[in-house]
């Protein structure tokens, strides 16, 4: 009976993150202008990394945008050094979060008819712009978005490295069906969308999206279509540099608000896989090589995953656990703070 258990949440594992998806390739220099918005609070240590990729792949009629939000840290200086246009946001108005109002400003100071919003710590490939412009064309009335792969450096960063992993399975758009089962959500760090699309819906601006920590998931549902990729070649990120309690602090608070964007019955898979993993080492050593095996090829998919790290892999476990239980006191607390700021966690 334990085997048979193991066996069946080992196996889901596989089939929740069957592969990973590149984005189409670009269409060249007669592709639709993109205004590229990298909404900025207090991010001069990683604008660098964004903004100058950004400026080398811009073209003609492209615009690239960073909406500095009140950031104390000389963020809009550094932007404006890197070739940037800068615009201040103006006061957070009631209800708002900062994210989705620096995108819809952003948005609003451009006029190219594709959108991008591009997080300050993402490293985009040499082709993003393009690429992602290509996804748009294919579909310019869904949000395409980008998890970037996460190149994580410290010990402390790379232990979390299971909630990048859940975050792929969660959204669906993974399995072993492929296209034939839509995703509901979109990733954050990169954003992209057809501008009459984003105005036909208010874009940032609806209020389900506004107060949303989760902004780039209620966009997804209030479009009601989108396309998700994933490939270390597309873009890459760190997403805690800071270490451990950064990560869960951060991992937390975007759980809170993720989990019930989950479908339900991908969320019991991915419980599933992660009893089978938590339940490995008390079926037997076979069952634990297995699953260190699976967290090694799968943690590659999402990030930086060395065999070590894998094959102490139930402290990976445990500290995914410690994330959940977090998330979960903060849903039933309710707020929690978000760059300085307070920000409801539902």
């Amino acid at each position: 009976m334990s085997w048979g258990l193991y066996a069946a949440g080992w196996a889901l594992g596989w089939l929740l993150l069957w592969s990973t998806r590149r984005l189409p390739r670009g269409g060249g220099r007669d592709r639709p202008a993109v205004a590229v918005v990298v909404p900025a609070r207090n991010e001069a240590h990683a604008l660098a990394g964004a903004v100058g990729p950004l400026v080398a792949q811009l073209r003609d009629g492209d615009e690239l945008l960073v909406v500095d939000d009140h950031s104390a840290d000389g963020t809009a200086l550094l932007a404006a050094a890197l070739g940037a246009r800068v615009v201040p946001a103006p006061e957070l108005p009631v209800g708002w979060i900062g994210k989705p109002h620096a995108c819809l400003i952003g948005a609003r100071a451009t006029i190219a008819p594709r959108l991008m919003f591009v997080d300050a710590d993402v490293r985009p490939g040499p082709t993003l712009i393009d690429d992602v412009a290509a996804a748009v064309h294919r579909d310019p009335g869904a949000v395409s978005s980008v998890q970037p792969w996460h190149e994580a450096e410290r010990p402390g960063e790379r232990v979390v490295l299971l909630a990048n992993v859940v975050t792929l399975m969660g959204s669906a758009a993974f399995t072993v069906l492929g296209d034939r089962l839509r995703p509901t959500v979109a990733f954050g760090p990169v954003v992209a969308v057809d501008r009459g699309t984003y105005d036909a819906v208010g874009g940032h601006g609806h209020p389900l999206v506004r107060g949303s920590l989760t902004e780039d998931i209620a966009l997804a549902r209030v479009i009601a279509r989108s396309h998700v990729f994933s490939d270390r070649r597309d873009a890459t990120f760190r997403m805690h540099p800071r270490g451990l309690r950064e990560a869960l602090g951060g991992w937390s608070r975007t759980m809170a608000a993720g989990i019930a964007a989950t479908r339900w019955w991908v969320m019991l898979a991915v419980v599933a896989w992660v009893w089978s993993l938590a339940g490995a080492a008390f079926v037997g050593w076979l069952a634990y090589v297995a699953s260190a095996a699976q967290v090694w090829v799968l943690g590659r998919r999402a990030g930086r995953v060395g065999p070590v790290l894998a094959a102490i892999y139930p402290l990976m476990v445990i500290v995914l656990v410690v994330i959940i239980a977090r998330a979960a006191w903060l849903r039933v607390a309710g707020r929690t703070t978000w760059k300085g700021r307070p920000v409801r966690a539902a």
